[in-house]
């Protein structure tokens, strides 16, 4: 079992304070500090590197630019071996140099990992020169493939310099190793110039191409290193591009250029080799003399560093004891001020901001300067300035509490109001309907008519749905009781694929007239979910029967059913009041369910069912439920009877229609009984519509059919005069229950207006 922390005090805690930073201070210098010394031992390393490794370097690079040079020459013309011996010779032994300078200690201690790393690359293709060497001899060779294996081992060792001098941040390194890249594309090119005249001289397009690449990627390192440096630096570079070497080798060169491809260059190999030869040379002491300024200028470097080190060093040290000091004196001071200012934030915290928040969730008015006046607490800027930050905070949570308050009125005020309007206009709507289905004398453009009935009472279930979630009541409601299956009916007709639910229930109880409206909205809201994600071919049956707490109402789809995780959160909303959120608009039959089930005191709860679907449970309270005579008369308080909603629009198969079962109903009437009854009015503006109506005179002539009968059909071909009088009977029932006006309705119903 865990123990609690031991508290501690505000004075302790404020020590504790002031030791991290004094810790992190002290660390903070000691950083500078080692920075500061790094920084002089690279610029340190620079020197070292350049006494040990830069002087045994330059040669090679030279050495074995030139055996390139005599290599491609020697393969391209066949020319005396003597000058390629010799330069092989002097080879070897600058490998030698460059062994003993690069496996020195002192120069392994200035390198990384990485660097070791390229630096053994380097060495290795350096000491296996001799494979290179060999198969140039054996004919095994081109002159290209052996430009291109001497270009390689001067590429890798560039690789390694790059590393080296951009491990140590000193510039002028970097930028005196972009000219030494300069003088060995300057090989490059002497080397391919030499080999192409001692092999007629001809240039193809592909050796021009080569050419001109080099000599540029030339010109452009040689002058964008020389801007870079600084005047002691690129002197020396700057008296080798101005000398006549430079300007022979320059001449020759735009020569070459200039000739086109399949040119044949009238210029000698000799003539050609002493030229670029001369011009090496200038830039090879340019470098020599440049690495030894370099040397000079990292050594003072370093000596500035490491007295500025001393220096910073001792300055953060007194300001390091200095800071310890001013932060133990002020500590007492800065520690009574917080338990003032703690005091003050706890009254805040504790008491005063959850009592007007209470409020505004009751709705009562608050005035926000009287509510958030600032607090006046401590002796110091900062303890103060931290007050009135709290002041603001106070001052800002309760603007936020009041303006969402008047957000959510005015929301629902908007909801309403539309609502409302289109409320109004649905009304209009159906008033015309009623006009030409007076007017009308054929079945089918009856038939229209009232496939259009249905959509407005289905958009008007809609428009009732805002006005839910604003808060208010919709303007229609029930004097007596109604049956439940009535209500049952009244909830499936104002779906849209009505026609696959079926109902399976003798329930006879009824429901109080003031929940009516509320119960068909809530179960309307639930079936046609049920209907809109289940497959078009699958019924959703509906149960009803009483239970110990009231009438339970059974919805059962067949559909893909929801996750445990959604099933979970979707219960959490229906078992509470929702608070409606604009975030969430694609769910707002989920929040109409919620709003109507808190109101009436209904439970809904949703959890798999055996046919992988969703099972949706309604348990409706004794508070809303009536015994069955109670029930007011029939002709005037039911709703509408889905079963007897003309089924208009898409056809099915007669063997896949599903529908109410056949214990929903009760026995056949006639025709003349139809009529009569249809005719006799409405009530609330829902039609009265009678069991049976539009059915048969085959099927009104039997009771309900013996369970293992079969099924008769629903539809059968009537004569035109039969349809007519069918569909007059519905149209005067409808007429009469949309002129009387229902006794609950609001003023503003017939308005729009608020």
């Amino acid at each position: 079992m865990n123990r609690p922390r031991r508290r501690r005090s505000i004075r302790s805690s404020l020590y504790g304070l002031l030791v991290i930073p004094m810790i992190s201070l002290v660390a903070l210098w000691l950083f500078a500090a080692q920075s500061t010394a790094a920084e002089a031992i690279d610029q340190r390393n620079i020197d070292t590197a350049n006494k040990i490794y830069g002087n045994a370097v330059q040669p090679m690079l030279l050495t074995l630019a030139q055996e390139r040079q005599e290599t491609v020459v020697w393969l391209s013309g066949g020319l005396p071996r003597g000058p390629l011996d010799a330069v092989r010779k002097r080879m070897d032994s600058t490998i030698v140099r460059m062994n003993g300078a690069a496996h020195s200690g002192t120069f392994q201690e200035t390198l990384t990992g990485p660097m070791k790393s390229r630096l053994s690359v380097l060495m290795d293709k350096l000491n296996r020169i001799d494979a290179i060497r060999k198969q140039v001899d054996s004919g095994a060779m081109t002159k290209l493939s052996a430009f291109e294996a001497y270009n390689d081992v001067l590429d890798t060792h560039f690789k390694f310099v790059y590393l080296l001098v951009a491990g140590n941040g000193y510039q002028q390194a970097y930028h005196l190793t972009g000219m030494s890249r300069a003088m060995e594309l300057l090989g490059r090119e002497a080397a391919l110039v030499g080999g192409l005249l001692a092999d007629g001289g001809r240039m193809t397009a592909a050796e021009r191409t080569a050419i001109s690449q080099l000599a540029f990627e030339r010109r452009y390192l040689e002058n964008s290193s020389l801007s870079e440096f600084t005047p002691a630096n690129g002197a020396p570079f700057r008296r080798a591009l101005a000398s006549d070497e430079a300007k022979r080798f320059v001449d020759v060169e735009n020569r070459i250029l200039a000739a086109g491809p399949g040119t044949r260059l009238r210029l000698p190999s000799s003539g050609w080799q002493n030229v670029a030869g001369a011009f090496l040379q200038q830039m090879d002491v340019a470098l020599r003399e440049a690495r030894v300024v370099l040397a000079g200028d990292a050594k003072r470097s370093s000596d500035r560093t490491l007295l500025r080190l001393a220096g910073v060093g001792g300055a953060g040290l007194v300001a390091v004891l200095l800071t310890a000091v001013l932060m133990l004196r002020f500590g007492r001071r800065i520690g009574r001020d917080l338990l003032g200012l703690q005091s003050a934030a706890r009254e805040l915290a504790d008491d005063r901001l959850p009592g007007v928040v209470a409020r505004l969730s009751r709705g009562d008015e608050v005035d926000v300067a009287a509510e958030a006046p600032p607090l006046v607490v401590g002796r110091t800027v900062e303890v103060a300035n931290v007050a009135a930050a709290f002041s603001t905070v106070q001052h800002t949570a309760i603007d936020a509490a009041v303006g969402q308050a008047d957000l959510r009125r005015a929301v629902n005020a908007v909801f309403q109001n539309l609502a409302r309007r289109n409320q109004s206009l649905l009304h209009r709507q159906l008033s015309m309907l009623d006009t030409l289905e007076r007017k009308a004398s054929a079945p089918d453009a009856l038939a229209d008519l009232f496939a259009i009935d249905h959509l407005i009472t289905r958009m008007r279930r809609h428009a009732e749905g805002l006005i839910i979630l604003s808060g208010a009541s919709p303007g229609r409601g029930w004097r007596h009781p109604v049956g439940l299956l009535d209500v049952l009916r009244g909830a499936i007709g104002e779906i849209e694929d009505y026609a696959r639910v079926e109902v399976a229930s003798t329930a006879e109880e009824g429901i109080v007239g003031s929940a009516v409206a509320g119960v068909i909205r809530l179960l309307a809201e639930l079936i046609e979910n049920a209907v809109s994600f289940s497959p078009p071919n699958t019924p959703v049956e509906i149960d009803a029967g009483r239970v110990g707490q009231g009438v339970v109402v059974e919805i059962q789809d067949r559909g893909l059913g929801m996750s445990e995780d959604e099933l979970a959160a979707a219960n959490v909303r229906l078992g509470q009041e929702p608070e409606f959120d604009l975030s969430q608009g694609e769910q707002l039959g989920l929040f109409v369910v919620g709003k109507l089930a808190h109101r009436h005191g209904i439970r809904v709860v949703l959890e798999p069912n055996a046919y992988g679907g969703v099972k949706t449970i309604v348990l409706l309270p004794h508070s809303i439920v009536v015994s069955p005579d109670r029930i007011g008369r029939a002709d005037a308080d039911r709703t509408v009877d889905a079963e007897n909603v003309p089924h208009f629009g898409r056809r099915r198969p007669e063997e896949q229609r599903p529908g109410v079962s056949a214990a929903a109903f009760s026995p056949a009437e006639t025709p003349r009984q139809a009529a009569a009854a249809a005719a006799a009015g409405t009530h609330a503006g829902m039609p009265r519509r009678v069991r049976r109506a539009s059915l048969a005179p085959q099927l009104k002539e039997s009771g309900s059919p013996a369970p293992d009968a079969p099924r008769p059909a629903r539809h059968r071909t009537r004569s035109p005069e039969q349809a007519k009088s069918v569909m007059e009977a519905m149209q005067r029932g409808w007429e009469r229950g949309r002129s009387e006006p229902g006794p609950a309705a609001e003023p503003d119903d017939d308005t729009g207006e608020r």
